[in-house]
């Protein structure tokens, strides 16, 4: 499990330190460093900024410096990138750790999804949600879920149910299943036997979410690996208010089972759910972190500012632009 991260002269950082939590939040206005902080660490794990149209490594050197430096802490040691000092990062052994990165770009409604023939993403739901069903039908048999994961009808520790109960939940009524075309390498998602395209977006935006999490969870309650590491952007996308407040939830017990989850988010449903889930014992108050970021147009870089959560849910400070729009609109209107 990372504990800390370390930035220095990376795209729009000067020189930042973060805590790095079993549950860690991002927020604040677009382009201000989210991405940026999930890209660095991505970068241990064979990310290539060239692929996803970032450009080479030397264009992501801020303009305040001449290289950068990154630094991630686990619980085994640590791990450095210095470019361009070293074309490459200075591995921990991560061989034990399932990691997974889950775009805002994600797959939408459809209704036939691949199968993985890569070995390295096979492991995940995919960076679009569109290994996801391959990734279930790999894990057809896979039980031995935490408690605090099963859903609360639930009585199996199968990963297979609780996903589709926990889809359930967050939107009720869906029942989800799936089945394979073997001599196709295609795999159909049924909701309520339905096609995809006839329920919406805000459920195939959640399903990579939440059964990357289950298998994950299950794995390491079963010591088939040590520990997991998951990056989601923009969870809440296409979901109901109330169904970002019980994907808050749900994200708050996944850290509790094992699960270490960065998460970009612009919902202050989905933080609110992880507020409730402190106040509510699920998850420690010391057990999650949140990072406001704002960029400084004057001095060309990020700050970085970090309210503290209490076991009640407060934050013992609320910077301006934190998830204060909704007060600030109601007072335009009075």
């Amino acid at each position: 499990m990372i504990t800390d991260l370390y930035i220095k002269g990376f795209k729009c950082f000067d020189e930042e330190y973060f805590k790095i939590s079993p549950l860690t939040l991002l927020s604040g206005l677009n382009s201000s460093g989210k991405s940026s902080l999930l890209q660095a660490i991505r970068l241990f794990f064979g990310f290539k900024s060239e692929t996803v149209g970032l450009g080479p490594l030397s264009e992501l050197i801020s303009t305040h410096h001449s290289e950068f430096k990154i630094k991630l802490v686990c619980e085994k040691g640590s791990s450095e990138f210095n470019y361009p000092k070293s074309q490459s990062p200075n591995f921990l052994n991560f061989n034990e750790t399932l990691f997974s990165y889950i775009s805002a770009a994600r797959f939408g409604p459809e209704n036939y999804l691949p199968l993985c023939f890569t070995e390295k993403e096979r492991e995940s739901a995919g960076e679009r949600g569109e290994y996801v069903l391959d990734l279930l039908e790999r894990n057809v048999e896979l039980s031995g879920l935490p408690e605090i994961l099963q859903h609360p009808d639930s009585k199996s520790q199968g990963v297979r149910i609780n996903v589709s109960q926990w889809l359930g939940l967050i939107s009720p009524g869906i029942q989800f299943d799936w089945k394979s075309i073997p001599r196709a390498d295609l795999l159909i998602a049924d909701y309520n036997g339905r096609r995809p395209g006839n329920v919406g977006f805000g459920v195939s935006y959640t399903l990579p979410i939440i059964a990357n999490i289950l298998v994950y969870a299950a794995r390491i309650a079963k010591k088939k690996n040590e520990s997991a590491l998951i990056l989601i952007e923009n969870p809440e996308a296409h979901l109901h208010p109330a169904g970002q407040t019980k994907l808050g939830d749900f994200l708050a017990r996944s850290a509790q089972a094992g699960v270490q989850i960065i998460v970009e988010t612009h919902s202050d449903h989905l933080m609110n759910g992880i507020r409730l889930a402190v106040k509510n014992n699920i998850l420690k108050s010391d057990e999650t972190t949140f990072y406001f970021f704002e960029y400084n147009f004057d001095e060309e870089k990020t700050e970085v500012l970090n309210p503290i959560i209490d076991d009640d849910g407060f934050f013992d400070e609320w910077p301006n632009g934190f998830f204060d729009e909704t007060e600030k609109n109601l007072e335009r209107l009075l």
